[in-house]
């Protein structure tokens, strides 16, 4: 009753009364740190605040669909998930799209969406193999299938053609002159799945040296960087024709730096030749200074 007169009193002496206070609406750094806080609940009421205010963010979307997945609201998590699908197409909410049906019992749904997750280049696919949210489709004949296609995906540079190009080269070598003699040996392996191709040199006289190479998708060259225990560092670059790897580049040395022309020939699956041409001169004139025969060492 006295709170009644009061608001009359107000009222009626033309007084404004306080308005109501109103919590504020969270801003992207505050719901980011709640969700790496794992705090769910509170995650997740912020992003749909957030979403509600500005649907058009793909990433807000995104985590609430995955701050609800984790509290066990598939159904609305994939909701969110499609959201962010529309905005973005990223294979991250495909792949979480996935799982939401997955703990739905909803298989044909999760194998269609873990396929366009994987096909449009999902990091690290091959962890769909032991992903607890995924356990509903193990038994199912589809998933084999799948694990093959995300075993595939995950070694990109063994399953496109011209990141295999300088293969011929992969190998254990003794490496001769014209006249048969021994100038060194050579092994030659692939490391990350394939992406790289690794030399390690060893001279007849004891030296010894390394290069790291690689087929660079954007220029669409094959890129070498050799360094020996003498400090020399190879740096060329080449591309892949008629059989052959053609490296250009230069040498550089603590005093001075000379180009180089450096080519790779496949003579067949136990032979190759790699032959080297310098130039002091800026390359007005060239000297070979490097011919090597290289002969597959027997198992």
């Amino acid at each position: 009753m006295i709170r009644k007169m009061m608001i009359v009193l107000a009222l009626c002496a033309g007084v404004a009364l306080p308005a109501a206070a109103q919590t504020p609406a969270p801003t992207a750094d505050e719901a980011n740190a709640l969700f790496q806080a794992q705090k769910w609940e509170d995650a997740a009421a912020a992003y749909q605040t957030l979403t509600k205010a500005d649907p058009s963010k793909g990433i807000n979307w995104f985590r609430l669909g995955f701050a609800l997945n984790s509290l066990g609201r598939y159904q609305q998590g994939a909701d969110a998930f499609q959201k962010a699908i529309e905005i973005g197409h990223r294979p991250e909410p495909m792949y979480a799209l996935s799982q939401s049906y997955a703990q739905l019992k909803d298989k044909d749904h999760a194998f269609e969406w873990l396929n366009k997750a994987i096909e449009n280049n999902l990091p690290q696919p091959r962890r769909v193999r032991n992903d607890p949210n995924l356990a509903s489709l193990r038994d199912d004949p589809r998933f084999a299938a799948l694990l093959a296609l995300a075993e595939k995906k995950a070694r990109v540079c063994m399953n496109i053609p011209e990141y295999r190009q300088f293969d011929f080269w992969v190998g254990e070598w003794d490496v001769l002159n014209p006249a048969g003699q021994q100038l060194g040996v050579n092994k030659i392996v692939l490391l990350q799945d394939g992406c790289i191709v690794e030399e390690n040199w060893t001279s007849a006289s004891g030296g010894t040296g390394q290069s790291f190479n690689f087929y660079n998708p954007v220029t669409k060259k094959w890129h070498q960087s050799y360094m020996d225990g003498f400090g020399n560092n190879w740096m060329m670059d080449g591309e892949f024709k008629d059989n052959a790897l053609y490296f250009e580049g230069a040498v550089f040395t603590p005093n001075s730096k000379t180009l180089v022309k450096v080519t790779f020939t496949n003579m067949g699956p136990d032979k190759l030749r790699q032959y080297i041409e310098s130039s002091t001169d800026n390359g007005q004139t060239w000297t070979p200074s490097f011919d090597g025969r290289y002969v597959r060492k027997k198992s």
